[in-house]
């Protein structure tokens, strides 16, 4: 029997960056991954992701700015720039809103918060940003902090800090068979040829967590997206945007997304993704298609066709992810302890759910302090964020 002071499965950024975090505290941890690590299985495929200070709640705006200073942490170890801050730019009909949140309610918060953000027309927007034929009501706003995340490279730090720390254990290929907490303060957790003892144990495996929550007989509320997006190749060498989200009419397949030319993922060419699932929501992940679907990627080529200039319509390298997401609209990030009634149930944390590669280093941080803390709240830059803002209605 292997004993550690915390067990981490699922070795994706969240569960790396926990484990990092652990080691900072000076605690024995393993990490299990099932499959290996800087894999692109889950939400974690693909290379960038899109950083952003803007919210329609304030909490997740005072996170977002709190991420900061742990974004920054971490690039001390880090060759590469892991978010290239070329700024966030909304648009689109004001009233609307979707799983990103909402122009208006956004604006609110920054105003709050006193974050910096220059309001747009649809003429402004498209005169600076080299977008055509955006319906007149259109408004929106430019926030210069927000970015580019690298995402590999954020992994590739994390998993070289772990490493460097001499306190954490990676595995990889170790699908995680059984799980027992009848005993306070002991926890066992098995694999296909092995079986640890921890005292604390956190569970990030993002879309695949009911594959592990099943072994305690427990559910979280999630929806699973499989997503697709594409690059589009450069026609005009000047062309250069912030990373963007676009709010139209509110149907299934209208909200697109996109990101400015960088040199770490096929220089030359834009990506601009589809804010939708591929085919509907899906409940395991078993049901993936690598593939993207077809008519995302139609859909995603009559957009840029249609709206936007200096690039060709045809979509090339592209990809899909999986992504979970609460079953609950109003929770941003699923985030929480086992229920009262299971034994150790302080001693054990789930995180799931939301769009949070820009909360990648500070999530690490909240784990460790619910598992080695007793908190209701968590306290960054002078905020209290509290921590039922992410818990979870257990089935």
């Amino acid at each position: 029997m292997k004993n550690y002071d915390l067990i981490v499965i699922g070795g994706g950024p969240m569960g790396l960056a926990t484990a990092y975090q652990a080691s900072l505290r000076g605690k024995k941890t393993l990490v299990l991954e099932q499959f290996g690590f800087l894999n692109n299985q889950g939400s974690s495929a693909g290379a960038s992701r899109q950083f952003r200070l803007q919210y329609a709640e304030k909490y997740m705006a005072e996170l977002a700015l709190a991420s900061q200073d742990f974004w920054s942490q971490l690039q001390r170890y880090s060759q590469h720039t892991l978010v290239e801050r070329c700024g966030s730019l909304w648009f689109g009909d004001p009233k609307l809103s979707s799983q990103e949140g909402g122009i208006e309610a956004a604006e609110n918060v920054m105003k709050t918060l006193n974050i910096p953000f220059r309001k747009l027309s649809a003429a402004n927007i498209e005169k600076e940003f080299s977008f055509k034929d955006l319906p007149p009501t259109y408004t929106g706003f430019f926030q210069p902090d927000g970015g580019i995340i690298n995402l590999k490279a954020t992994e590739e730090v994390l998993y070289n800090q772990c490493l460097a720390s001499g306190l954490v254990d990676l595995f990889a290929w170790q699908k995680v068979t059984g799980l027992n907490n009848d005993v306070e303060n002991e926890i066992l957790v098995s694999t296909e040829c092995e079986e640890y003892q921890c005292s604390k144990l956190a569970i990030t495996t993002g879309p695949y967590v009911n594959n592990v929550m099943e072994k305690l007989d427990l559910k979280v509320p999630i929806d699973i997206w499989q997503m697709s997006s594409a690059y589009f190749k450069k026609t005009d060498p000047n062309l250069y945007l912030p990373t963007w989200f676009v709010f139209q009419e509110q149907q299934s397949t209208s909200l697109f997304y996109g990101f400015p030319e960088v040199d770490w993922s096929h220089p030359g060419y834009l990506r601009v993704a589809t804010d939708f699932p591929d085919h509907g929501i899906i409940k395991n992940p078993s049901q993936r298609s690598l593939a993207p679907s077809s008519k995302s990627l139609a859909l995603d080529s009559q957009w840029v066709n249609q709206h936007m200039q200096g690039l060709e319509a045809t979509p090339h390298f592209t990809s899909t992810c999986l992504i979970a997401l609460s079953e609950d609209p109003a929770k941003e990030l699923l985030l929480d302890y086992l229920p009262k009634e299971k034994t150790n149930n302080k001693n054990i944390v789930v995180y799931s759910a939301g769009w949070a590669g820009k909360f990648i280093p500070i999530l690490g941080d909240m784990i460790n302090q619910m598992l080695y803390e007793d908190i209701t709240e968590f306290n960054y830059r002078g905020y209290q964020i509290a921590l039922k803002n992410f818990s979870i209605n257990w089935k």
